[in-house]
C-alpha cells in the first residue's frame, strides 16, 4: 500500500505540490489533544463475537461490586469486641469507619479479566487515629504542675511504704496454724494483683489490641487473602482474575466514593441535608488559579508542535559528527570488555544509554536539557529530566471544582412531604483547555467530558426515595 502511495506521489505533480506547501507552511494549530486512558471511555472494554456475552456484563459488575465490598468488609467481633446483633450490623452498615469501594474498571481480553479498583481506607486510618490518642494523652502533664506533681509522688511512696509493713506484719500472723487459710489468703492477694496490673497495663493492652486490627486491615490486601475472592469471581467471568488495587489518599478523589459516603450520611435522620453538603466541600481546597500561567499557556510559541522533518535533523552536519563520536566510543567500550567479536557486538545493542531516537525527539521539542544543542550529558539527569517530563504531560491530576445535586423526600419529619432539591458546589466544573485557553479537547462516548467524573446514586428511607448526582472535575 505504501509502494502505490509512494509511485502515485512521484508521478502526479499535484500531490508534489500540496506537499511544497505543507513543509512550507508554518504550524499555528496549538498543542497535542490529551487523549484519556481506555478505562476512563468505558466501564467494561472488551471485544467479544457474540453480542449477547456484552448484554450480560450489566448484571455481573453488580454482583461483583457487591462482592468486592462484603469481602473487604469481613471484620472479627472479638478483636474489635462488639456483639453480633441487627443493630451493630445496622449500625456498622450506615457507618463511614470502613473501607470504601469504588465501582470496579474491568479490561476484558482472551484469558484473563483485570480489574482495577480504587480504595479509601476510613477504617486503618479510625484506628491509627485512636493510637495517636493514646500515645499523646497524658492529662497530668497539661493540668499540673511539676510542683504538685512532686507532693502526688512523695505522697504515694508513704502510702505504699505503710501498705508493705500492714503486709508484712498479716503474714507472719497468718502463717501461725492452719495452711488452708494461707492458701485461701494468697489467692485473694494474687487476684487483686492481676487486677492492678490490668489497671496499669490498660493502655498497653488497647494499644495491642489496636496493632491486631490494623495488621488485619492491611492482610486484605495481601495476595493471599485476594486468592479465595478472584477464585469466586473467576466462576462468573470464566476466566482468570487479575487485581489493581489504587489507595486514594482523599475522599473526594473518586466520585462514586464521595456520593456514595454522602448517601449513607443523608440516610441518617440526625443529619441535616445541608449541613452534611457543606461539610464534605469543606473537606476540599480549591488549588489557586494562575491567570498569568494560563494566558502564557495560550500565546507561547515555544510549546506549538512545530513543523519538522526528520531528514532535517539527521542532515544536520553537527548532529551526524555527534553521532559517529557516540558509535566509536560504545564500540571501544564494547571491544575493551568483551574478549570476542560476539560479546563486542551485544554491548553496542545492549547500551541503551545514547539513543539516537531520544536526540531526534530533543531537536524537535525546545523545552529540554539539551535546548536544541548536541551537548553530551550525564545519564542521572537525562532520567530525572524524562521522569520530570513524564509527570508534566500528565494531567487530570489536581482536583478543581465539585458538585452536588440532591433531590427527593429529604425532609427529617416522618411525614410524606414535598420532594425537596439542593444544590452545593465549590471551584469550577469547566474544562480549563477549552473554555479558557482555546484548545480543543476530547469528549468520553461521545457526551461526556473528559475531565469530569460523574455519578449518579439513589437510595431509599422510611419517607421514600432520594437521589445523589456528584460531578468532580480536575485539570
Amino acid at each position: 500500500m505504501l509502494n502505490i502511495f509512494n509511485l502515485k506521489l512521484n508521478n502526479s505533480n499535484f500531490f508534489v505540490t500540496k506537499k511544497e506547501k505543507i513543509d512550507n507552511k508554518s504550524n499555528d494549530r496549538g498543542q497535542t489533544r490529551h487523549y484519556p486512558p481506555a478505562n476512563r471511555e468505558w466501564f467494561n472494554s472488551i471485544y467479544a463475537y457474540n453480542k449477547n456475552t456484552s448484554k450480560l456484563l450489566h448484571v455481573a459488575d453488580k454482583a461483583i461490586l457487591i462482592l468486592i465490598k462484603s469481602y473487604f468488609n469481613l471484620y472479627s467481633a472479638d478483636l474489635e469486641k462488639t456483639k453480633k446483633t441487627r443493630r451493630t450490623r445496622r449500625f456498622r452498615r450506615l457507618s463511614v469507619n470502613r473501607i470504601l469501594i469504588s465501582r470496579a474498571e474491568l479490561k476484558h481480553t482472551s484469558d484473563k479479566v483485570i480489574i482495577t479498583i480504587y480504595i479509601y481506607n476510613r477504617h486503618l486510618k479510625y484506628y491509627l487515629n485512636k493510637i495517636k490518642t493514646i500515645a499523646t494523652l497524658n492529662i497530668l502533664k497539661k493540668k499540673l504542675s511539676k510542683q504538685k506533681l512532686q507532693i502526688i509522688v512523695n505522697n504515694g511512696l508513704k502510702i505504699t511504704s505503710n501498705v508493705l509493713k500492714q503486709k508484712k506484719i498479716l503474714f507472719e500472723t497468718l502463717n501461725i496454724g492452719n495452711n488452708k487459710f494461707n492458701n485461701y489468703g494468697n489467692n485473694y492477694v494474687n487476684k487483686y494483683l492481676k487486677i492492678f496490673i490490668f489497671k496499669c497495663l490498660h493502655e498497653e493492652m488497647l494499644y495491642l489490641n489496636l496493632k491486631q486490627i490494623i495488621f488485619v486491615n492491611k492482610s486484605k490486601f495481601n495476595c493471599n487473602y485476594l486468592l479465595p475472592l478472584s477464585s469466586l469471581i473467576a466462576k462468573i467471568y470464566k476466566k482468570k482474575i487479575e487485581f489493581n488495587i489504587v489507595n486514594l489518599k482523599y475522599l473526594y478523589l473518586n466520585s462514586y466514593i464521595f456520593t456514595e459516603t454522602l448517601v449513607t450520611k443523608i440516610k441518617n435522620r440526625k443529619n441535616r441535608v445541608l449541613r452534611v453538603l457543606k461539610a464534605s466541600l469543606s473537606m476540599f481546597k480549591l488549588p489557586p488559579l494562575n491567570k498569568l500561567a494560563i494566558f502564557d499557556d495560550m500565546y507561547n510559541r515555544k510549546k506549538k508542535a512545530q513543523n519538522l522533518k526528520v531528514n532535517h535533523v539527521l542532515s544536520n552536519p553537527n548532529f551526524m559528527l555527534f553521532n559517529k563520536g557516540l558509535r566509536l566510543q560504545q564500540q571501544g567500550k564494547g571491544l575493551g570488555k568483551g574478549k570476542g567479536k560476539g560479546k563486542g557486538i551485544n554491548s553496542i545493542s545492549n547500551n541503551s544509554d545514547y539513543d539516537t531516537l531520544d536526540l531526534i525527539l530533543s531537536k524537535v521539542y525546545s523545552k529540554n536539557l539539551l535546548q536544541n544543542k548536541l551537548v553530551n550529558i550525564d545519564i542521572t539527569k537525562k532520567k530525572e529530566h524524562v521522569t520530570n517530563t513524564v509527570l508534566c504531560s500528565i494531567k487530570h491530576k489536581s482536583v478543581s471544582g465539585i458538585r452536588i445535586e440532591a433531590a427527593g423526600r429529604l425532609t427529617r419529619r416522618n411525614t410524606a412531604e414535598r420532594s425537596a432539591y439542593k444544590l452545593r458546589y465549590k471551584g469550577n466544573i469547566r474544562n480549563e483547555d477549552s473554555s479558557f485557553k482555546g484548545l480543543s479537547t476530547v469528549i468520553l462516548r461521545g457526551h461526556a467530558k473528559s475531565n469530569l467524573q460523574y455519578t449518579k446514586l439513589k437510595s431509599k428511607k422510611k419517607i421514600g426515595s432520594f437521589g445523589l448526582k456528584g460531578w468532580i472535575s480536575s485539570n
